[in-house]
């Protein structure tokens, strides 16, 4: 078992730097968390990360991941999950009945994820403007947009789905190899609102999410997959949606931030979110050269930050 401290944020990005000049890796402590706890004698406050030692500020993107596994609840040394959450100041309050934010300035940014009750007294502890980054069996990391007002970031471990609640007492990390890997990227060309749907297409062939600009001739095959990142959007209703415009020319806008369908659009796909992802397939018929397909996956979620629907990034067709 290790625990961390507010130097590890200072020292860890000046030894990296010969290594990867614009990634940081921060050791995470297991025992450390920023939610609500009870009973928890072993929970720990984590530091504040500045956003100045991860080499980003507001409006850049930042891709999180995480590298290593930690032991929960004394368990296996194989869990892997982490939160976050974006904060104006570096202030956590200490915890105490009957509070269940202790970050006063969180700001909501990425894919909210409900956090489990505490063990003892069933308490809540979720904080609403925090993201997911990595969950056991689903996607390790998080792409997110730093959101204004933004000038520190905490993240903590939270219970895998097999345990549906937070204690932190029995949380070790027995060969100290869990990190937090931060990585600033530039913003995919036509991002989403960096929530749980991803698009994945593909052109006679399997489908992937990248690159997001693809070409195809006529009587290709396109296939369409919409999917959940995190595997909490089961039973949501998803849409894939697609507009056309003359390749070269603007892509359509709207008609919400981070929407690209613009007007006349039309809704190719509509179901029920499974484990598994939503599909959908297209042969594309001759006589569209010069014309480029835009796509966009949608889940139909009150969790969603707009409060109605989260999007996917949108992918581009160039029809040849």
């Amino acid at each position: 078992m290790r625990t961390t401290s507010p130097l590890a944020v200072l020292f860890v990005p000046f030894c990296l730097a010969a290594t990867a000049a614009a990634q940081v890796q921060i050791p995470i402590n297991p025992k450390a968390t920023y939610l609500r706890h009870e009973n928890d004698p072993g929970a720990v406050p984590p530091p504040a990360i500045p956003l100045s030692a991860l080499g980003v500020s507001v409006g850049q993107w930042l891709n999180i991941t995480t590298t290593g596994a930690f032991s929960d609840f004394g368990g296996a040394d194989t869990s892997r999950s982490l939160l976050c959450v974006f904060s104006n100041s570096p202030s956590l309050l200490t915890n105490a009945p009957g509070l269940v934010n202790r970050v006063p300035g969180a700001i909501a940014a990425g894919a909210s994820f409900v956090s489990g009750n505490t063990y003892y007294s069933n308490l809540t502890t979720d904080l609403a403007a925090d993201f997911i980054v990595t969950r056991q069996s689903w996607t390790n990391g998080a792409a997110v947009k730093v959101p204004v007002g933004a000038t520190h970031l905490f993240f903590c471990v939270f219970n895998p789905s097999n345990l549906p609640y937070t204690y932190y007492t029995l949380n070790s990390d027995p060969n100290a190899d869990y990190f937090a890997v931060f990585t600033p990227v530039a913003a995919t060309t036509l991002p989403g609102t960096a929530e749980h749907p991803q698009l994945r297409t593909g052109v006679n062939g399997a489908a992937t999410a990248t690159p997001d600009v693809k070409q195809a001739s006529a009587f290709a095959t396109l296939s369409v997959e919409v999917a959940q990142r995190w595997g909490v959007s089961t039973g949501e209703l998803f849409l894939i949606a697609a507009n056309i415009y003359a390749t070269g020319g603007s892509p359509p806008v709207g008609p919400l931030p981070d929407f690209h369908m613009g007007t006349g659009y039309v809704v190719t796909q509509v179901g029920v979110m499974i484990p598994a992802p939503g599909l959908w397939s297209f042969f594309i018929p001759p006589g569209q050269a010069g014309q480029t397909l835009i796509l966009q996956g949608f889940f139909l979620t009150p969790t969603a930050r707009n409060g109605l629907l989260s999007s996917s990034d949108a992918h581009r067709i160039e029809l040849l």
